[in-house]
This record gives C-alpha cells, structure tokens and sequence, in this order.
C-alpha cells in the first residue's frame, strides 16, 4: 500500500494556514494578470510598466532625474514624475502604510462557552485588536462584505485612547503624547498641546480603512462616524484610499435634541457620516420610506379609478420647437400659448393622447391651465436620501444610552459610553447599504456596546431579512466588575438583544477571540509539533485555523464522522478535512479506515472546489501508517494534503 512517491506536504511558517493574505503579492498577482509583459523572472519591471502606460512620455517616471517641465499640462500625469503631489502627510505614514501591508500571523480561537446558538448562528463577534483581526480576515472574507459601518474612536485631544498601528497599547500611546507621568501614572485630562495626536489618530485609522476596503464587494460601501475634530484628515486619508471618485457623500447627523447652553462658543449639535463605495459607479443606495407629508399630496378630486393623483405643471422653462401651439380647454376657452418665457412641455399630438387617457387635469370648470397628472400608484415607491438627518428620524445621542441601559444592565452606576450611536442611525444605513435578502455581510470592526448587531437583529426581525453582521472588539478595560471589557458589554447586548427580538430569524452569534497561531511555531530554529494538538489546542481551535487558512466562512457548519475509531470533521460543505487523532493513535489499518472514509464522505458531498485534508502528523505509529494514508488519498484524487 505504501508509495515512496507519495507522501503529506507539512506546513511550515509561511505557509497560508500560518499568515493572514499577503496583500502585496495578491496585487502583484493582479498586475501581471493584467500586464504579463512587464514582469521578468516574476519580478517587476517599473520601467517597463511605466513605458506601457505612456509610450510617448518623454520623462517618465523613474527614468530621469528630472520632473517634466510642466506637470499640470503632461500627457500622462499619473505616471510623470512631480516633486510636488496632493495629498495628506503626516509623521508615521510610512511606516502605517508598511504595518496594513505586512501578513498577520494570529488566528481566531472559537468560544461556543461565549456563543449563543453556536451550531446554527451565520453572526460572528471576535473580541481582539481590529487590526490583527482584519488581516486575519482577508482571506475568508476579501470582497465579500456589503456594508462596513464603523463608529471610531473621537479624536478630541482628550479622551482618544486606542492602541495605534505599530501594536503599541494604550500605555504606550498615553506615553508618545505626553499623558502619562514619570511615576507611570496618568496626567489630567486637558487638551492635548504637543500636536502629535492627530499624527497617533491617523496611525491608527489608515492601516484598519486600507484593510477594511479590500473586504467591500465591488458594489460595497463604507459610513464611518465622525466629528469636527479629524472630519477633514479623514476625508483626505479616504480619499486616498478608496479614490476621490467613489467619495459619496458628508452625512450630517443631528445628535442632540437641545442646545448645551454651556457652550463657550457653539453648541456642537452634529456629528458625519463619511461614505465611501468601494465603485460608486457600481453601488445604488436603497430608497427610504416615503412620509405621510409626501403622499398627503396626492388626492383624487375627479375619482380617478387609478386612484390618487397630484397635478403636474405641463410647462417648462428649457426650450422646445413643438411647445407653442394654442390650447383650447375642454370648457370653451382659448389660450393662445404657453405662459412668457416657457414652453409647453409635450407636443400638441402627445398632449391630445393624455388627454384621452384622463391624465390632464383642467381644473373643476375645465378652463384651467392642462396639468399633467402624477398618480401615487405610479410613483417611485420610496424616497432618495438627503445629507442631513434630523435627530426626529434617526434618534439622538440620549436615544442610545437609553437603548444601551434597557439591554445591559450596570451595577454601579454609569454605562462606559458617553456617546453611543442610537439603533435607528444604524437602521436607516442598513435600509441603504443593504438588501433583506441575499445574506449581506455587515462588518464593524470599532463594535463598542453592539449596536450595529442590535440594529442588524432588529431589521431582521422586522422584514424576514437574512443579514449577517461581524463586530470585532478590543477588550478595553472598563473599570466594571460586572462588564469587565467593553468586549464582555457587546456580548451582554447581543445576548440581550436576542432575548427582546423573538422574531429575529437568526438572533445567535459565534464568539471568537485573537490569539497567536498555533499550527506551527519556531523554537531555537527548529519546527516543532505536539502531540496534544498544536500548543495543545483543542481539535475545533486547530480546525478553525486551518478554515481561515483555507480562505473559509466562519459561520460555516462543522461536521464530525468516525472511522474505525478515527474522528474526522468536515466544513465547508467538504471543502475541508481534518484528522486529528492523538499522537500514535493512527496504525496502517485505522490510517486506511480514516482515509477511504474521508475519501467517500468527499463523494457523497461533491465540493465545487479544491478539497483540501490536513493531518496531525504526530498521529500516526511509523512511516507505513503516514504512507497508507498518503497513497489511499492521492489514488482518491486529493490535490492537497497537509501534515501538522
């Protein structure tokens, strides 16, 4: 049975079970998929990418010490080289554009003790630091999440505490801006003076947003929250990320209710929704419901059986050749041409033929000016957003502690959020970024106390939808015993919200926390595996490894079969095996008895896809047992079969 040509690749450092998408080679990937010819020996060629997009170009870029002599009128200015560019700098860019580049190397550990309907849930909650977890989900998740919605941190000079882009904690950020004391201890909370907190703010936004962008659909869209302070640096740092021409609009949200009559100067009554889509040509956002003051509008004076109807004016302004001619109304009267300075806005022929189907309105005497008539019935079932969102639509800032207090409960007093977003602000996003049906993913990665995954429960609830949302939150500390981080706070409104919406279709949700890889590790340079399972992982935390890995959903169903005494689970509707049996436990007979039987469960789901098997390496008694399994798998057909 055993084939000395056949054996299981082992993973090693590197390997795509051991680091998250490397974001670099994906891009390189797609240029030279797009432009083959500039690649040599499978390295890039600048100059010749650069000859390829300008041929005529007289001073391309990289090709001469010196700019063209004028930039604002060369023939190909976004490959010329400028000494001179737009754009927003600040101390650390560079350095915050290596880090969103750079692989992460963790993985995401399931938590069913966390979880609420754990088997059957398509919600994930993962409490961790945002920026580790976005690199952990680009492989599974790249170009598949509709709506990202995200409430960042405020940058005030005073109270923005988050650990930045070079994995520095909070400690760390207080000490680089000056808060912390030379005992260690925290400094009072004035405003911040050395002028480098905008630098640590944008620190931090810009590897998250880089990486967030890559996980949008091509018709995705981005709402992040946030005020005067940063408003303007954000909107730069996404420009140049997701491309001026996908910038969508400034939502103005009226987050109060009543002016604070402290005020030194204004009242800040508002806060913005920046929106961003990853193609804005590609993405339409949904209508809103149409008010009762807009359809109050239409009547039905002459029982129109199409029923009600609001009069539109037959006129306008734009010039018309066939819109002169004289009128005479059905009671009797002349006139003689449109009003000065207009133009009836139909031809005589087209105005006769509305007339006849009772779609001129000319008055109750029937000598009126003709008005067209607009039927509600015929009317676009919903209404185009506007930039300003008054607080009687979408709730205020007083809304949403009040929210937050009905679903948690605090023993002391006060709730750790001094501004949370109301349930409603995030209601109104999900009516137009998403759809009921479909399974749109919606991803906030700054959760705080849950309220977009509140706000997800309950549009679900309301419309049948099926919406899934993943909340990735740092476990800060929050001084309660009761709610201990604001990570345990999201859970308790999850868990909350679920128990409120019994109409939910889906009201669980997977909990996950980030933590190092644990497939394979380095130690005095040598590769190491254990017989208890990698750094004594359980079987699932090892599986769910492997299915980020493999570029799988974390919500996928995970199945469990024996084989003569062999446990083997399955996810991804058989995209994935692993046998994962205690160390010597796998002999010839049982390592044949495990392979045969992956091999028919394989048949019987008939994957469209790779399929790929991973065995504990420590597993099996000798070499023949390792070889059985090896050949019995590759005369099966498995392309990919990994040891660990």
């Amino acid at each position: 049975m055993a084939d000395d040509t056949v054996s299981m690749q082992p993973i090693r450092p590197g390997d795509p079970e051991t680091v998250s998408m490397d974001l670099v080679a994906e891009n390189a990937e797609r240029l030279k998929a797009l432009f083959p010819s500039v690649f040599t020996e499978g390295l890039l060629d600048v100059g010749a990418l650069v000859r390829l997009l300008a041929p005529e170009c007289e001073n391309p870029a990289g090709e001469s010490p010196e700019p063209c002599a004028d930039p604002a009128v060369c023939a190909h200015p976004a490959v010329c080289e400028s000494p001179e560019r737009y754009g927003l700098g600040w101390p650390g860019k560079k350095r915050a554009q290596e880090i969103a580049r750079t692989p992460g190397s963790g993985t995401l550990l399931p938590r069913p003790g966390e979880s609420l309907d754990w088997d059957t849930t398509g919600h994930v909650m993962i409490e961790g630091d945002n920026l580790d977890v976005l690199k952990i989900l680009q492989r599974s998740y790249a170009g598949r999440v509709k709506l990202i919605c995200i409430d960042p941190p405020y940058n005030t000079g005073r109270d923005f505490l988050y650990p930045d882009s070079f994995r520095d904690g909070v400690r760390d950020y207080l000490r680089l801006t000056g808060r912390l004391d030379t005992a260690g201890g925290r400094r009072g909370g004035g405003a911040e003076t050395s002028g480098r907190y905008h630098s640590a703010w944008l620190d931090m936004m810009y590897p998250r947003l880089f990486l967030a962008r890559n996980l949008l659909r091509q018709d995705g869209v981005a709402f992040v929250s946030i005020d005067d302070h940063e408003v303007h640096n954000l909107r730069a740092v996404m420009d140049e990320i997701f491309g001026p021409e996908n910038f969508v609009a400034t939502v103005i949200w009226q987050k109060v209710y009543s002016p604070k009559n402290s005020a030194r100067h204004f009242s800040e009554d508002h806060d913005y929704l920046l929106v961003y889509a990853r193609d804005a040509d590609s993405w339409t956002p949904g209508l809103l419901p149409r008010t009762a003051g807009q359809n109050a509008a239409y009547k039905n004076p002459d029982n129109d059986p199409r029923g009600p109807w609001k009069a539109d004016n037959c006129t306008a302004r734009n010039y018309y050749s066939k819109g002169t001619y004289a009128i005479t109304t059905p009671g009797g009267r002349l006139i003689e041409g449109p009003p000065p300075g207009t133009y009836w806005r139909y031809s005589e022929t087209t105005l006769r033929e509305l007339d006849a189907d009772n779609r001129i309105w000319w008055g109750r005497d029937g000598n009126n000016t003709p008005a067209v008539k607009r039927f509600l019935s015929e009317v676009r079932q919903g209404r185009v957003p506007q930039t300003l969102w008054p607080y009687t639509e979408v709730g205020h800032n007083q809304d949403a502690k009040r929210e937050l207090l009905e679903r948690v409960r605090f023993a002391s007093s006060g709730s750790v959020f001094d501004t949370p977003k109301p349930t409603a602000l995030v209601r109104r996003i999900l009516t137009l970024a998403t759809r009921p049906h479909g399974g749109d993913i919606v991803l906030d990665f700054f959760a705080g106390s849950g309220t977009t995954g509140d706000a997800v429960l309950q549009a679900n609830a309301e419309d049948g939808g099926d919406r899934r949302h993943i909340l990735v939150q740092l476990p800060e500390p929050t001084g309660h015993a009761d709610h201990p981080t604001v990570a345990h706070i999201t859970r308790a409104r999850l868990r909350a919200a679920a128990a409120a919406l019994p109409a939910a279709p889906d009201r669980g949700f997977r909990s996950f926390t980030l933590a190092p890889s644990g497939i394979v590790r380095r130690e005095a340079h040598l590769l190491e595996q254990t017989a208890t399972g990698p750094d004594g992982r359980t079987d699932q935390e090892v599986l769910f490894e492997l299915l980020l890995g493999r570029g799988l959903d974390l919500s996928l169903p995970v199945e469990t079969r024996t084989f003569q005494g062999v446990t083997v689970h399955s996810t991804g509707h058989g995209l994935l095996f692993a046998c994962l049996p205690p160390a010597g436990s796998l002999g010839r007979d049982r390592a044949e008895a495990a392979a045969l039987g992956i091999a028919h469960w394989r048949e019987e789901l008939d994957p469209a896809g790779e399929v790929s098997v991973y065995v504990r390496d420590a597993a099996f008694q000798d070499d023949t047992a390792r070889a059985t399994m090896a050949a019995v798998l590759d005369r099966h057909g498995f392309a990919v079969v990994k040891s660990l």
